[in-house]
Parts: structure tokens; sequence; C-alpha cells
């Protein structure tokens, strides 16, 4: 999510069919992103990246991956790349010291 500045997440929906198994949406455009998916794939609304990567925690499974993926600017909720990649990364490590096995 994010703000996607107009940009068409059409060619976003066979991919997500071929390879993934969740989609977790934050931020402003999260809504647009979600309709142009459908039902291609399961998908959830996340106030934050927190709650994103929570959920995404819960469902999935051994040797899955949970990867983030930015499919918009994120301006709406941090300053920079930057600072969205290290809040994703300060939450798998929080999540590291909560469940054993957790990988970064």
């Amino acid at each position: 999510g994010g703000e996607g500045k107009g940009q068409d997440f059409g060619p976003l929906r066979e991919p997500a069919l071929r390879f993934v198994k969740g989609v977790f949406l934050i931020g402003k455009d999260a809504p647009v992103i979600a309709q142009a998916l459908g039902d291609a794939v399961f998908l959830t609304m996340s106030e934050t990246l927190q709650n994103a990567v929570s959920e995404a925690a819960k469902r999935a499974q051994a040797g899955d991956i949970v990867l983030l993926s930015p499919a918009c600017a994120s301006f709406d909720q941090f300053k920079d790349y930057v600072e969205r990649a290290h809040a994703f990364v300060a939450e798998v490590q929080e999540l590291e010291m909560q469940f054993e096995g957790v990988q970064i």
C-alpha cells in the first residue's frame, strides 16, 4: 500500500495467483490494490506495517517466506523507504524473540 499516484495495479493479479498465499495491505491505496487483486489471493487490510507483519506471522506456516514488497511510496506512514525498511526489520526481529524458529 501507500500512495500509488494513479498507477494500475492490475498487472499484480497474475503473479499473485501464481506465487502468493496472502497479501497484507497497508496505506492510503490499499483498497485500490485490493480491488485490482480481487479474489485472486487471500488479502487483508492492516492499519499499520506492524499489524500487517503480525497478521502475516499468524498465517505463515513453516517454510513460508514473508516478503516486504512495497507497491507504492509510503509517505502516508513513513518518512522514506529506509524508515519503512527499518520498521519491517524491527517487527521481524520482535517476532524472532517471540517465536522460536523465525529466521531473518
